[in-house]
């Protein structure tokens, strides 16, 4: 695909239905440029010069269809993230009760490290459960090695002590520590069609439902509602709110929530 080449209305449409009826993204004209900069690169990797033909491919390869979705729903982060709501936790929580925690949208495992280590660092006991729907994130996330830019809001003591530096040509990258990553499960889970097998005491859901319509938003915290404990504590993006959903929480700071006991 080069650089003259455009989606057309009927293209573009298509390909943003099928975003949608996977993930509950919406790519609206907005992210025009974006899908078609995702769109390219996957283009250029299978050799195919025409967007129909593209199309063609992700309808019969299934394996492809994964790439296409990873490639367009992949969105960067980084370490302590909006971390006021760990923060938060930590101040409030006894330490006490062992804690079962889920990283939904979990991207490439940067939530769930974030909130692993300053966890142990504070005597919890706790596992967290960190999911996405790309497969390429949760490999990564599996790995557990981040450029070093990624880390620059971690404390220069909790670098020192849950991550190890990289040498000679990984000298740039930084990996988590086992007894971190033994914290941490990464497993596949779409957010509008799977069940949650299990129930949690907390819920991290942040910077993904800004992507999603009202309704697919409302289903989406129904189904992670239901995996939440009572007196459970929910969070979304700071960019985030519930405002004009049905649910069973109550606000406790921004965008931040619990569940009624």
């Amino acid at each position: 695909m080069n650089a003259e080449t455009r989606l057309s209305r009927e293209q573009h449409q298509k390909l943003a239905k099928i975003v949608y009826q996977e993930t509950g993204i919406v790519l609206s004209e907005k992210k025009y440029s974006l899908l078609v900069a995702r769109l390219s690169k996957r283009m250029r990797i299978k050799g195919i010069s025409s967007v129909s033909g593209y199309m063609d491919l992700i309808s019969a390869d299934p394996d492809e269809f994964n790439e296409f979705i990873d490639a367009v729903t992949t969105n960067h982060t980084f370490f302590f993230r909006e971390n006021k709501h760990c923060e938060y936790l930590i101040r409030t929580l006894e330490k006490t009760k062992p804690l079962k925690i889920w990283s939904a949208a979990s991207s490439s495992g940067e939530e769930a490290y974030s909130i692993a280590v300053q966890l142990m660092a504070a005597g919890f006991s706790f596992s967290i459960f960190a999911s996405d729907v790309s497969d390429s994130m949760l490999d990564l996330g599996r790995r557990a090695v981040y450029p070093g830019d990624r880390v620059k809001q971690v404390p220069p003591s909790m670098l020192r002590t849950y991550f190890q530096k990289g040498q000679d040509q990984w000298k740039d990258y930084v990996r988590i520590k086992p007894e971190v990553r033994q914290r941490v499960s990464f497993a596949k889970f779409n957010l509008l069609s799977d069940t949650p097998q299990d129930t949690f005491d907390i819920i991290f859901c942040r910077n993904v439902m800004i992507y999603f319509d009202a309704q697919t938003r409302q289903r989406v915290v129904d189904r992670l509602c239901r995996a939440l404990k009572p007196g459970g504590y929910f969070f979304v993006g700071l960019s985030e709110s519930l405002n004009g959903l049905v649910h069973s929480l109550t606000t406790i700071l921004p965008s931040g929530y619990q569940k009624k006991e």
